[in-house]
């Protein structure tokens, strides 16, 4: 009967703890859509008003936004390749959030998806 118990545990430990780390990975971690995209030649800079892709992730980029607002994030485009970013909260558009990232880092389109990343607070 031990015996039974310990094979168990030792199949079973590994596939929670790893579930557990995967649900920390992901909690900051969100897909987005360029909603308007606005550029500043002059200055370099590039800004993105964003929702969720998903409309029940909703309330968690709210929660992010309010928490996070001016906090450096990194955001991977379709292409794969991560960039990085400045989020913030727009406060007079429910559930809507503001990229601002240099123009040569990055390109994103009106409709383009994106994977928002908030990293880990210590």
């Amino acid at each position: 009967m031990a015996m039974k118990i310990l094979v168990v545990g030792a199949l079973v430990c590994p596939l929670f703890f790893a579930a557990v780390a995967q649900k920390q990975a992901g909690e900051g971690t969100i897909e987005c859509r360029a909603m308007e995209v606005f550029q500043a030649e002059r200055l370099g800079a590039t800004a993105v008003i964003f929702h969720q892709s998903d409309k029940a992730d909703g309330p968690r980029l709210g929660e992010l936004l309010l928490a996070r607002s001016g906090e450096d994030v990194e955001f991977e485009t379709h292409d794969g390749h991560a960039h990085r970013a400045t989020v913030a909260r727009v406060k007079s558009c429910f559930g809507r959030g503001l990229l601002l990232f240099a123009t040569s880092d990055a390109q994103l389109a009106a409709g383009d998806d994106f994977v928002l990343r908030f990293p880990q607070k210590h």
